[in-house]
């Protein structure tokens, strides 16, 4: 938040503030099995996220992408539509997302992305790190 209000991009209304849904809860424990999802998120807590438009679009989404600088992007959209599931990468197929349209594998998305493999896990790990998602000691690696 402070990075993007930083470079003068966004205001108090590009940024809200959410419940820790058992929806939400689930779905990360789903797309990051490997994470102590329900220490770093408890039910009755709150997280914040990027605003969206009433159709469900990020605030900061135009046309051609997102107009934020990569610099100053949360990792998650630096990362998107790249994804770490069980140690190994692989991508989101979001209909909205514009690299889907011309990528049809792994590569050629992270080759899009201008972007690395080795990039993508230190972003990944990087992201966890900052939302206290530590491995859960009860998954084995």
């Amino acid at each position: 938040m402070n990075a993007i209000r930083g470079a003068g991009q966004g205001g108090e209304d590009s940024f809200v503030l959410v419940a820790n849904t058992p929806g939400f809860v689930e779905q990360l424990d789903f797309l990051m099995p490997e994470r102590d999802i329900a220490a770093a998120f408890p039910r009755q807590g709150s997280h914040w996220r990027l605003a969206t438009t009433p159709q469900g679009e990020c605030t900061f989404l135009g046309r051609d992408g997102c107009v934020l600088n990569r610099s100053v992007r949360p990792i998650y959209c630096r990362l998107f539509p790249l994804w770490q599931f069980h140690g190994q990468l692989t991508w989101f197929t979001a209909a909205e997302c514009l690299a889907n349209e011309e990528c049809p594998s792994l590569a050629t998305m992270i080759e899009a992305m201008n972007t690395s493999s080795t990039e993508v896990r230190a972003l990944f790990g990087e992201m966890c790190s900052k939302l206290g998602l530590e491995p859960d000691a009860k998954v084995k690696s």
